[in-house]
Order: C-alpha cells, then structure tokens, then sequence
C-alpha cells in the first residue's frame, strides 16, 4: 500500500503534468486566447482525474493566464498591447544583462556548443518541412537556456523562469515570418561570435534588439485584448 508521502508525490505530479500539458497547448496555439477550458475534456484527453486539471487551472488563473469564472469555466487571456509590450521590456533588460555576464564566463566547451546549436538551426530553417518550425523553437530556447547558464547565477535563472515560460513567450517563434527567422539567425551568429571576443558591451546590444524583434513579430500576429 502506498504511504501518504507516496501519495502526495502522485497527486502533485498529476498536477505538475496537466500544468505542463495545459500550458504547451496555449502555447502551440491549440488553445488560443478566447478558448474555454472544460475540466472534464482537459482530464479525458490527458488520461488523469479532474482534481489536478482544476489545481492546475487554478494556478493558471493565479498566473493571469486564464480566467475563471462561475458556472463556465477557465477562458484562456488574450494578451493587451501593454501587457506584451512590458513582457519583452523585461527580457530585454534581463536578457541583454545575461548576454554581457555570459560573454565574461563562458567557456570553450559552451561556445562548441551554442555554435553546434546555431548549425543545426539554420539548417533546420532553410530545409523547412513538416515540423521544421517546432524543431527550430526547440533550439532556439536550447541557445538562450545555454547562455543563461553559461552565467553560472541561480538568480537570474530563477528571475527569468517566469517569463519564459509563459505560452506568450514560447509561442513566439511560430509568428516568425521567412524574415523574422533570417533576422534570428544572423542575431545568433553575433551574439557567438561576441561571446568569442568576449565583447560584453555588444552581446547586450544584439541581444536586446534580439528580444525587441520578437516582441515586433508578437505584436504584428498575436490576438490582442482590447485595453
């Protein structure tokens, strides 16, 4: 028979998972801004009880991601111009500031591997093809977690943990158009190639307007709330 502890764990990783799954469906787009979320079908299709959807909700709601409301349900937010507009400001200035740190202490492995990253990921863009834009996502958070780490501070990491993971901001990248995705390319390159001259100053630079294009491409194609 399994003990409380045991049972505990169970149920908040039931949790952890319809959290996860909820928040990678709005990020997908699966579940645009607008949608009504139902406890039962959430539960159904991800094979759990409907306990740990409604937590999860809960803790969406917490988040200001979704919106409850009695006898209806959750309904996913739809982001306001100011709301996506202070987002990014904040990856700006916390991303350019991990730029220049990383540039100071990155290493030559990481280096091989950010420039190993940036191969496949232009790769991955010129070939197109089915998945081809999940694939590229995938490896663009890959490049920016690195350079997150590379700077060896737990709080920065736990500082711009909420704010990546919000489905606004990895949703982002399936906004790009055929020139957004040649502009991420050629910020990568440079943003390598500052970290190979250990050039703080212009690491921050490029990443800031990095992180300000992404926030262009959010603001031409996202499904905004009016106010």
């Amino acid at each position: 028979m399994a003990n409380r502890e045991q049972v505990a764990d169970s149920g908040s990783s039931a949790v952890q998972r319809a959290y996860a799954e909820i928040v990678d469906r709005m990020a997908s787009g699966e579940l645009a801004p607008g949608s009504w979320l139902r406890e039962g079908a959430l539960a159904d299709s991800m094979g759990i009880s409907r306990t740990p959807v409604r937590e999860a909700l809960n803790k969406l709601s917490s988040e200001g991601l979704v919106r409850l409301e009695r006898n209806r349900g959750a309904q996913v937010v739809a982001w306001t111009h100011q709301q996506i507009t202070e987002i990014f400001g904040v990856r700006a200035l916390v991303e350019g500031y991990v730029a220049a740190l990383a540039a100071q202490k990155i290493d030559e492995e990481t280096l091989g591997k950010l420039e190993d990253n940036l191969a496949e990921y232009e790769q991955t863009i010129k070939a197109g093809g089915s998945g081809a834009l999940q694939r590229a996502a995938a490896l663009n958070n890959e490049f920016h977690a690195m350079i997150l780490d590379a700077t060896e501070n737990d709080s920065l990491v736990f500082l711009l943990s909420g704010v990546m993971g919000l489905p606004l901001v990895r949703r982002t990248f399936l906004r790009y158009t055929e020139r957004d995705l040649a502009r991420s390319i050629e910020h990568h390159r440079e943003l390598v190639e500052a970290f190979r001259r250990r050039d703080s100053e212009t690491a921050e630079m490029i990443m800031k307007v990095h992180i300000r294009t992404a926030q262009h491409a959010v603001l031409q194609h996202e499904d905004l709330e009016v106010g």
